[in-house]
């Protein structure tokens, strides 16, 4: 009976171990996570203050499709600004933003008055983005 009970104990105990090492696993690895989040949240606001310092005909001549890359796409594009050599590649969208010939107000407007700037990283799980609007 007592090895029956020691066997239990232990086949209860090894099933218990295991998520219990991989909640430690997991622990170990938050640090690493959490720091290269913060580079890549400094990337992608770095490169929309820089877009947002532009002239804002230099913006809305770079206006086009709302999920289009523009021309200050990183990399390539000829008005890419310089981005820091620890940054991933990203990816800038700028397009109008007013009133349609439905007189609603959206992406793909036809004012000139209001343009909406989205950076982001390039991967398809870009897990931080930005996006505002820039008004003449």
């Amino acid at each position: 009976m007592t090895l029956i009970e020691a066997l239990l104990a232990l086949l209860l105990l090894s099933v218990c171990l295991i998520p219990a090492a991989n909640a430690l696993h997991s622990a170990i690895n938050v640090p690493a996570d959490s720091a290269l989040a913060a580079r890549q949240l400094d990337c992608v606001s770095s490169l929309m203050e820089t877009v947002l310092a532009e002239p804002y005909g230099d913006l809305l001549a770079a206006a086009g499709a709302p999920d289009a890359p523009s021309r200050y796409s990183t990399p390539g594009g000829a008005r890419a600004p310089a981005i820091a050599t620890n940054c991933p590649p990203m990816s800038v969208t700028i397009a109008r933003y007013g009133i349609d010939s439905t007189r609603k107000v959206g992406v793909g407007g036809t004012g000139e008055h209001l343009l909406r700037v989205s950076t982001a990283l390039a991967d398809p799980d870009g897990h931080f983005a930005l996006t505002t609007l820039v008004a003449r």
